[in-house]
């Protein structure tokens, strides 16, 4: 939406109405829908505009289902935003990080650090950004939520962060890791796949309390996980008991 609106800018002056996009700040939004003002506005040459933009998101993105339109509506009530404030927030949504920023050294396919722009909403008082920031390093973490920071005043924009979660740094060596995989083979007769993923646990918050924490994060197998849809394997919850009987007892 921030490269879209950026490209009718070029066209003529813009003040914004309202803007709406995605419902968390932990997911990826699947739309945004934007209103405008513009004297003299003419949809043939902002509608060539999206047409080059879908096809550009489409085809670098693997989206073959993006889709990108402009309409005319009836005006809206409320106050429009000055060309002025329109362009910050246009110059917010451009100049905003996104998305992956570093992968872990010598795991490219494994992500380090990310964040998400998961919310914005024009409110009747204010323009609204939400991200959440995520890494497995507190350094890098930290780095990016000042990048933010800069980037809110450089626009004379007010920032603030919640909801504060440690990173959960990988440890090369884990004498709790070595022991799961090997009563994890001795019950299943084959290798279990250990893996560092990008997410949000517990065990960094643990790790912070308790320096030199050892933690392993396992579970039984879940489906459609954060969904109306999930739901648990009790086959595989049973299994997961014994297993972390047999870890207690070799430890």
């Amino acid at each position: 939406m921030g490269e879209f609106l950026s490209e009718i800018k070029r066209l003529m002056p813009l003040c914004m109405t309202a803007i709406e996009g995605g419902s968390k700040d932990n997911a990826i939004p699947r739309s945004c829908t934007c209103s405008l003002v513009a004297m003299g506005m003419d949809l043939d040459p902002i509608n060539d505009i999206a047409q080059k933009l879908q096809e550009k998101i489409r085809r670098e993105y693997n989206e073959p289902d993006a889709l990108i339109t402009a309409d005319n509506i009836d005006a809206l009530g409320g106050n429009a935003l000055s060309t002025q404030d329109t362009d910050k927030v246009i110059g917010l949504l451009c100049g905003a990080p996104n998305g992956i920023q570093a992968r872990v050294p010598g795991q490219p396919e494994m992500v380090q650090t990310s964040l998400n722009l998961g919310i914005v909403k024009l409110d009747h008082d204010a323009f609204r950004m939400s991200f959440s920031v995520r890494s497995s390093v507190n350094q890098e973490k930290e780095e990016l939520v000042q990048q933010l920071q800069k980037l809110a005043d450089l626009y004379d924009s007010e920032f603030e962060t919640r909801g504060h979660y440690p990173a959960w740094e990988y440890r090369e060596d884990s004498r709790l890791r070595d022991t799961m995989v090997s009563e994890y083979e001795k019950m299943f007769g084959r290798k279990p796949e250990v893996v560092s993923i990008h997410a949000g646990l517990e065990c960094g918050m643990f790790g912070e309390k308790i320096p030199g924490l050892d933690a392993v994060s396992i579970g039984p197998q879940m489906h459609d996980i954060h969904t109306s849809r999930e739901r648990l394997e009790i086959a595989s919850t049973a299994r997961t008991w014994e297993f972390l009987k047999a870890t207690l007892k070799a430890m």
